[in-house]
């Protein structure tokens, strides 16, 4: 790990800084070399001196910054009592973001967009080795929360903390736009209360693990008729009309569909809007009409 204290590192450390500095402000995609070394007062060929390239440099920031984080995880989960609160094992899992010292000028918000960052660099596997020992973290913590939440699946837990790790990521980048004076144990006190809600609905689990597997039901063969037309065939059923003729019948009878019997006033709705649907008619069509009615009444 660097060590920014060493003497004859004080270039290395200087450009470590100012790589943090640009980090917070736009990610790591957006920072170029010259504006780091440009920020840190160094030669262009610096970059290549001590890190090899302006991948090793971000690399090395991740390195410095977010290594310490994943390892104290690491031991903080081991320590764990078997029989912790959730809340005991969240904090285990965002409390050693408390431990990292910010970068000399970095505020207490644009300390927490560096955390924020670099933990997105390695939930995204860009390096390998330290991404790595993430994922090894990561599994023990799946583990940790399989013990305490024994009516959750694997698959569930997966999702889970994949969702929660992500709304970490969210608070400490953009926290800053909800908290006006942000403070980062605020915001890791906010997401361990909502992390926790998460985790411990256990009971309001989704209907594949409560009972059949909806996402694997197959679909009802057949074409589905438009609204207008289920409308017209519960108008024919329920006042058995037969002026209208129905090119298509769908397996699903449209009552069904609407789930309620059709009260006298749904009756009338529906009649309203299959005659609002109708072509207009001439005149003459009406007056015809009309004189039918003369003649049946």
């Amino acid at each position: 790990m660097i060590d920014l204290r060493v003497k004859g590192d004080v270039t290395k450390g200087r450009l470590v800084e100012a790589a943090e500095t640009l980090i917070a402000q736009k990610g790591f995609d957006a920072v170029s070399v010259r504006d780091i070394t440009g920020l840190a007062k160094a030669n262009v060929a610096a970059v290549n001196y001590h890190f090899g390239s302006r991948e090793g440099l971000l690399a090395a920031v991740l390195e410095y910054r977010i290594k310490p984080v994943v390892v104290e995880r690491a031991k903080r989960l081991e320590a764990l009592d078997p029989q912790a609160t959730l809340r005991a094992i969240f904090q285990a899992w965002s409390e050693p973001l408390l431990a990292a010292t910010a970068s000399k000028g970095l505020d207490e918000a644009a300390h927490a967009r560096v955390l924020g960052r670099g933990l997105e660099m390695l939930a995204a596997g860009t390096y390998e080795e330290i991404s790595a020992a993430a994922r090894l973290v990561d599994a023990t913590m799946r583990e940790v929360l399989a013990s305490h939440l024994p009516s959750l699946s694997a698959e569930e837990i997966s999702w889970r903390l994949h969702f929660a790790q992500g709304a970490l990521i969210h608070a400490l980048v953009h926290g800053a736009s909800v908290l006006a004076d942000f403070r980062l144990t605020t915001a890791l006190d906010r997401w361990i209360d909502a992390t926790m809600a998460q985790f411990a609905a256990a009971d309001g689990m989704s209907d594949r693990q409560l009972g059949g597997d909806k996402a694997n039901t197959p679909r009802r063969k057949g074409k589905t008729a438009s609204p207008l037309r289920q409308i017209a065939e519960v108008v024919a059923a329920a006042m058995e009309v037969d002026e209208m003729p129905v090119a298509e019948v769908v397996d699903t009878p449209a009552t069904e569909l609407l789930d309620v019997e059709i009260p006298a006033l749904q009756e009338e709705a529906v009649i309203t809007a299959v005659a609002a649907s109708k072509p207009a008619r001439s005149k003459k069509a009406k007056a015809q009409d009309d004189m039918g009615e003369l003649f049946l009444f």
